[in-house]
This record gives C-alpha cells, sequence and structure tokens, in this order.
C-alpha cells in the first residue's frame, strides 16, 4: 500500500475495524514495476491478494471491502438489506 492515501487508508481502517487478520505491503515505487503490472494492469494501490479471486487480486477501495465484507459475513459493515446497502453504497 501507498501512504498516504484516502483508498489506502479506508482499507487499512476497515480491515483493522472488521479484525480481519491481514498482511500490508508497502507498494511505494512497485506499481510500475512488471511484476506488478501483470497483476494489476491498472496499477493501482489499494490491491488484496486472495486466491478465491478470478485472477487472484482485486483493486478499488470499495470493491475490497465490498468482497471483504460478503466474504466473512461482515453485516454490520455492509447489511444485507437492500435499503441499508444503498445507504452504504452511496456513502
Amino acid at each position: 500500500m501507498l501512504k498516504p492515501s484516502v483508498n489506502n487508508m479506508t482499507v487499512r481502517v476497515f480491515a483493522r475495524a472488521a479484525g480481519l487478520d491481514h498482511a500490508e505491503t508497502d507498494a511505494w515505487g512497485l506499481t510500475r514495476s512488471p511484476e506488478y503490472m501483470a497483476r494489476n494492469p491498472a496499477h493501482l494501490t489499494p490491491m488484496i491478494e486472495d486466491k478465491a479471486l478470478p485472477r487472484g487480486v482485486l483493486w478499488e477501495s470499495c470493491a475490497i471491502m465490498q468482497y471483504l465484507a460478503n466474504k466473512h459475513g461482515l453485516d454490520k459493515f455492509y447489511p444485507k438489506a437492500p435499503a441499508k446497502r444503498a445507504m452504504v453504497d452511496s456513502a
């Protein structure tokens, strides 16, 4: 993760608040490397790695938080009720 990005920070805070076991990697200077670009052609951060994902990685902070909330059943952060979920999505 690069510092100090609002997008990176939101995912960091979310993972910590949710109590998710995770590791953070400083990607400063690496996002345009051939290895990084092969995995994430958008060369964006934050990015998570998860073998369950079709490409093994996911970027975009909102997509990451939605994925983690759905994967781990974190309804208090991302409710299943459509009206409540819409309010989270609109924030």
